[in-house]
Protein backbone atom coordinates (compact mmCIF):
# COMPACT_ATOMS: atom_id res chain seq x y z
CA UNK A 1 0.00 0.00 0.00
CA UNK A 2 2.82 2.67 1.20
CA UNK A 3 4.54 1.82 -2.39
CA UNK A 4 0.99 2.58 -4.50
CA UNK A 5 1.14 5.96 -2.07
CA UNK A 6 4.67 6.56 -3.16
CA UNK A 7 4.10 6.10 -6.78
CA UNK A 8 1.21 8.31 -7.07
CA UNK A 9 2.44 11.34 -5.43
CA UNK A 10 6.12 11.05 -7.76
CA UNK A 11 3.79 10.96 -10.35
CA UNK A 12 1.66 14.17 -9.49
CA UNK A 13 5.34 15.86 -8.47
CA UNK A 14 6.79 14.67 -12.03
CA UNK A 15 3.78 16.44 -13.67
CA UNK A 16 4.51 19.63 -11.52
CA UNK A 17 8.28 19.53 -12.06
CA UNK A 18 7.42 18.79 -16.27
CA UNK A 19 4.81 22.33 -16.45
CA UNK A 20 7.24 24.49 -14.34
CA UNK A 21 10.30 23.28 -16.61
CA UNK A 22 8.07 24.13 -19.53
CA UNK A 23 6.93 27.25 -18.42
CA UNK A 24 10.46 27.94 -17.10
CA UNK A 25 12.13 26.80 -20.79
CA UNK A 26 9.65 29.27 -22.58
CA UNK A 27 10.29 32.42 -20.42
CA UNK A 28 14.32 31.52 -21.52
CA UNK A 29 13.60 31.43 -24.77
CA UNK A 30 11.14 34.09 -25.04
CA UNK A 31 14.06 36.46 -23.12
CA UNK A 32 16.79 34.93 -25.67
CA UNK A 33 14.55 36.35 -28.92
CA UNK A 34 14.29 39.98 -27.70
CA UNK A 35 17.81 40.30 -26.56
CA UNK A 36 18.67 39.23 -29.95
CA UNK A 37 19.90 42.70 -32.24
CA UNK A 38 16.99 42.95 -34.91
CA UNK A 39 18.48 42.88 -38.46
CA UNK A 40 18.51 45.72 -40.33
CA UNK A 41 15.87 45.87 -42.90
CA UNK A 42 16.00 47.71 -46.40
CA UNK A 43 13.58 50.30 -46.48
CA UNK A 44 10.31 49.77 -48.49
CA UNK A 45 9.87 52.04 -51.79
CA UNK A 46 6.21 51.89 -51.17
CA UNK A 47 6.12 52.88 -48.01
CA UNK A 48 6.21 56.59 -48.64
CA UNK A 49 3.00 58.12 -50.83
CA UNK A 50 3.73 60.58 -53.31
CA UNK A 51 2.19 63.72 -53.98
CA UNK A 52 1.83 64.78 -57.18
CA UNK A 53 3.85 67.50 -56.99
CA UNK A 54 6.86 65.06 -55.30
CA UNK A 55 6.60 63.29 -58.93
CA UNK A 56 7.00 63.08 -62.72
CA UNK A 57 5.17 60.08 -64.97
CA UNK A 58 6.11 58.95 -67.56
CA UNK A 59 6.50 55.61 -70.06
CA UNK A 60 9.25 54.29 -71.17
CA UNK A 61 9.75 52.06 -74.66
CA UNK A 62 8.57 48.80 -73.33
CA UNK A 63 5.32 50.44 -71.92
CA UNK A 64 6.60 50.83 -68.07
CA UNK A 65 4.91 53.30 -65.79
CA UNK A 66 7.97 55.54 -64.43
CA UNK A 67 7.74 57.35 -61.06
CA UNK A 68 10.45 60.04 -60.89
CA UNK A 69 11.23 62.13 -57.70
CA UNK A 70 11.69 65.66 -58.85
CA UNK A 71 13.48 66.22 -55.43
CA UNK A 72 16.10 62.82 -55.68
CA UNK A 73 15.79 62.11 -59.08
CA UNK A 74 14.90 58.24 -57.92
CA UNK A 75 12.53 56.32 -59.67
CA UNK A 76 10.40 53.41 -59.71
CA UNK A 77 9.18 50.86 -62.32
CA UNK A 78 6.01 49.44 -62.15
CA UNK A 79 4.89 46.59 -65.18
CA UNK A 80 3.55 47.89 -68.40
CA UNK A 81 0.34 46.19 -67.38
CA UNK A 82 -0.01 48.46 -64.25
CA UNK A 83 0.88 51.54 -66.41
CA UNK A 84 -1.71 50.80 -68.83
CA UNK A 85 -4.44 50.21 -65.79
CA UNK A 86 -3.22 53.69 -64.42
CA UNK A 87 -3.56 55.40 -68.03
CA UNK A 88 -7.18 54.18 -68.27
CA UNK A 89 -8.50 55.19 -64.34
CA UNK A 90 -6.80 58.59 -65.12
CA UNK A 91 -8.52 59.25 -68.81
CA UNK A 92 -11.66 57.43 -67.96
CA UNK A 93 -11.20 60.44 -64.44
CA UNK A 94 -10.59 63.16 -67.04
CA UNK A 95 -13.42 61.96 -69.34
CA UNK A 96 -15.99 61.92 -66.61
CA UNK A 97 -15.02 65.59 -65.58
CA UNK A 98 -15.12 66.75 -69.20
CA UNK A 99 -19.22 64.91 -69.39
CA UNK A 100 -20.45 65.99 -66.82
CA UNK A 101 -19.85 69.96 -67.75
CA UNK A 102 -21.61 69.68 -70.74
Amino acid sequence: MKKEKILQVAKKVGGGVLIVAAVISGYAIGRYQNSKAPTPQKPNPYAHVLKPEEVSIAVNESGELLFVERKTGKYIVYSSEIGMNVFKMYSNKIYQEVTDEN
